[in-house]
């Protein structure tokens, strides 16, 4: 099963990684960013999600920050009409798949880098490996 799953987002990860440079998340948070670009007041948004607008500008700041909770996220984002989308790459320097991700967090993982890494000491390695970062 787990290498359905894998497979599935390995096949979803191209357009992931392209969708990733715009996915950055502005200076001051998509939040703010959102509704300074939808012409909408801090007053309005807090009345469509029940809070005040005390409340609703601390949400704006906790997202920028990058501690705000997503399920918070998402009624803001539902008080502006909009989607809250995300996901998990691997990082590159560790992996280029998430196939290839799995079989480093694989314990196994370590101790055959460890025997590729002795064998390449006695010129041995057969280097199917990849080095550690």
């Amino acid at each position: 099963m787990n290498d359905i799953v894998r497979k599935g987002l390995d096949e979803r990860l191209p357009a992931l990684k392209e969708a990733q440079t715009a996915a950055v998340r502005p200076t001051r948070g998509w939040l703010r960013a959102v509704r300074e670009a939808i012409g909408a007041k801090q007053g309005p948004i807090a009345k469509r999600m029940g809070v005040q607008r005390q409340s609703y500008a601390r949400l704006e700041t906790t997202e920028a920050r990058g501690s705000i909770s997503l399920s918070t996220l998402q009624k803001a984002a539902d008080a502006m009409d909009c989607e809250v989308v995300y996901y998990l790459v691997p990082r590159p320097k560790v992996a280029r798949t998430y196939a290839e991700l799995a079989r480093r967090h694989d314990p196994k993982f370590k101790h055959l880098q460890a025997s590729e890494h002795s064998m390449a000491l006695e010129d041995q390695a057969v280097g199917d490996l990849k080095p550690k970062p």
